[in-house]
């Protein structure tokens, strides 16, 4: 498929169409290197209109000498085919609304760590622009944003924070001023200072800060009305709850931070953007000393999965591309064989044109904000499919109605690989016969790709088949991962009630069976709470991801508990099948009051068993690490008015004879496990 050149860029697909502009990603046309870069295009009509060429070249003086790790870096710009265009770091993420509106359809709101993280490096952007100094001149450049909001902060997908967009951004050197009656900047995200038409000062930009940190930690609109007019009255009004009124999980701290950057009186907000920062960086890591900025890229790629993984195709047959035939249209276009060669800022920038006796006052917005016409189409070529925007904000109401905050204690769980169900170590003497078949089988198979892998390689692989034959089994995929080859082996494979012989087609089959019996179906947990509560599955305590989700093994009973402190266990038992989605809606219990069963010291060792809210349990003996076993006081009296006895089933070692024993708690009581059984 051809595609089109665009002055030295090849435009690979189109990201966003807007109103004024678009935007595509493109790759940079270089012989030494190349590099995928984001092209807005102003729509040639603009291009031509002198007021809108000179806030363009405004928005590129301001934006082109802004080297900092959280603004989008400005590369290029210029004017090639009667349209104005500028090139610019390419960042592969989604804006913070999109994270949103992901996050509200699944009913989830950002956890708070990750919701102040983002917050933090927004301020240390937007400070480094505020306090800019030009170095030829020595002036201070007093840059404000003035166009903060979720749709111009970009989240990486590896977990980098970009300020994008100072398209209207405010500086010493604007050609222009701001007119009376003109606004600019989206209208929910104005500080009433605009409003009462103050000069504005990085206090502004603070502002809108503050209301979209606010919008993150809430799930929802700080100021929304029926029409604009009630917006801009309650922007005026400046009547702001406390986020923790509407998100339980926000702490007091936090609170007295966000409602500090989001004073009506700007004289009593932060003095600058810096002491925001360090507020929230105090907070941050004095609450959630374990937090690390990692855990925002993990956060990303598991919320975007489906669509990273689209995206992933699309480069990797985007780079499959010979940029050879367009190396060459390039070089004979700009040794006047072709077209006019491409203005730009590194041969002969676009001119400014002069400006006119009487100028309309114009504001440089591209389309891109929230509430666009109908007659806008927003594309979102990297998801392959056109969304239309709706307003999910009152489909989904209150926090405490079912929205829940998402777990981040996943981020550092490791997967560990063991043998199936079903298998068993080989015997000895098997061992070293298999052992030494299977090496000399493999290693001619990989000697036939000696001049693809090399001697490392085939080592490498031999190695890994070794442990795998050591544990009775061969997880030929790890070895495929490994090594990168395709290794063939004859294993014989032990199971309980027989073994298999090692034909390939035979060996293939078990393959199979072990593959069938190690499937796997996701669980997620609605309404849970990974403050207050913990996941047990079969008795063992369950870390969940991003989502709330862990995976459990299929063809067999699994029991689900969700211990509340202070409440009745939610208990719930699933059989699953593989590649089931199920969703698990955790409600709120009873209160409970709860006694222990504890052991004083090593006097037994064994397990007990006893049924506890509907549940089988099993736990070992002794009680290890543990405060001891809580088990429910009931609130009933027997009719001697003593509490109703608890029965446990005691088996001693691998003894198969159970004894009974009964026993009665109070509520904070303990009851010694080793007197019990004396």
């Amino acid at each position: 498929m051809d595609r089109e050149r665009f002055g030295r860029y090849l435009i690979l697909d189109h990201l966003i169409d807007g109103g004024m502009a678009k935007i595509c990603r493109a790759r940079f046309l270089g012989e030494q290197a190349d590099k995928v870069v984001a092209i807005k295009m102003v729509q040639p009509q603009f291009s031509k209109d002198e007021n809108f060429r000179i806030m363009f070249m405004d928005e590129i003086k301001t934006t082109f000498g802004l080297l900092h790790p959280n603004i989008v870096q400005t590369y290029d710009y210029g004017m090639h085919q009667d349209q104005l265009f500028v090139a610019m770091e390419y960042c592969d993420g989604r804006n913070l609304k999109e994270y949103l509106d992901k996050l509200k359809e699944r009913k989830f709101v950002f956890p708070v760590e990750i919701s102040v993280y983002i917050i933090t490096q927004v301020c240390q952007g937007l400070h480094y622009a505020h306090t800019l100094t030009d170095k030829l001149t020595g002036k201070d450049l007093q840059i404000i944003h003035r166009d903060i909001s979720p749709h111009n902060i970009m989240l990486t997908f590896d977990g980098a924070i970009k300020v994008i967009d100072f398209g209207i951004a405010k500086t010493e050197t604007n050609s222009e001023a701001t007119q009376a009656g003109t606004i600019k900047g989206k209208l929910s995200y104005l500080a009433p200072e605009y409003l009462e038409g103050h000069e504005l000062d990085p206090r502004y930009d603070e502002f809108a800060v503050g209301i979209t940190l606010w919008e993150m930690l809430c799930s929802r609109k700080l100021f929304k009305a029926s029409n604009d007019l009630a917006v801009l009255k309650k922007i005026q009004e400046c009547k702001i709850p406390a986020p923790s009124t509407i998100n339980p999980n926000v702490p007091k701290e936090l609170d007295e931070i966000v409602m500090k950057a989001l004073h009506k009186d700007r004289n009593k907000r932060y003095e600058n953007l810096d002491q925001l920062n360090r507020a929230l960086i105090k907070f941050l890591f004095s609450t959630y000393p374990d937090f690390n900025s990692s855990d925002l890229g993990f956060f990303a790629k598991e919320l975007f999965k489906e669509e990273i993984k689209k995206d992933r195709e699309k480069l990797f047959e985007y780079g499959k591309i010979d940029l050879k035939p367009y190396l060459d249209d390039l070089k004979r276009e700009q040794s006047g064989g072709g077209a006019a060669p491409a203005e730009s800022s590194s041969g002969e920038a676009a001119p400014a044109a002069k400006a006119p006796a009487e100028r309309k006052e114009q504001v440089l917005d591209f389309g891109f904000e929230e509430e666009e016409p109908a007659t806008k189409t927003r594309t979102r070529a990297r998801r392959g499919q056109t969304k239309s925007k709706v307003d999910i904000d009152e489909k989904f109401g209150h926090l405490n109605d079912g929205t829940q905050e998402l777990s981040i204690g996943a981020s550092k769980t490791r997967t560990t690989r063991r043998p199936m169900e079903g298998t068993k170590r080989i015997s000895k003497p098997d061992l070293t016969k298999t052992k030494r078949t299977g090496t000399k089988t493999n290693v001619r198979k990989v000697k036939k790709k000696k001049k693809e892998s090399g001697l490392l390689t085939k080592v490498a692989s031999i190695a890994v088949l070794g442990a795998g034959l050591y544990f009775g089994y061969t997880n030929m995929g790890m070895v495929k991962e490994l090594v990168g080859l395709e290794v063939h082996s004859d294993t014989a494979v032990h199971t309980q009630t027989q073994r298999v012989p090692s034909s390939d087609i035979e060996s293939e089959a078990v393959s199979n069976v072990i593959r069938e019996s190690a499937g796997e179906a996701t669980i997620t947990l609605k309404g849970f709470n990974k403050h207050k509560q913990h996941v047990f599955v079969d008795g063992k305590q369950t870390k969940v991801d991003f989502l709330n989700s862990f995976k459990v093994t299929t063809g067999k009973v699994h029991w689900i508990r969700i211990e509340t402190s202070g409440r009745e266990h939610f208990i719930k038992k699933i059989s699953p099948a593989d590649g089931d989605n199920e969703n698990i809606e955790v409600t709120e219990t009873n209160y409970q009051p709860y006694g222990y069963l504890r052991m004083s010291r090593n006097c037994a060792r064994g397990s007990i068993s006893f049924n506890m809210f509907g549940e089988p349990r099993e736990e070992s003996l002794p009680f290890r690490g543990k405060r001891g076993i809580p088990f429910p006081i009931s609130t009933k009296k027997s009719e001697s008015g003593e509490p109703t006895a608890h029965s446990i089933y005691f088996k001693m070692g691998k003894q198969n004879i159970e004894r009974k024993i009964d026993f009665e708690l109070t509520e904070d009581s303990f009851v010694d496990f080793c007197e019990l059984i004396l």
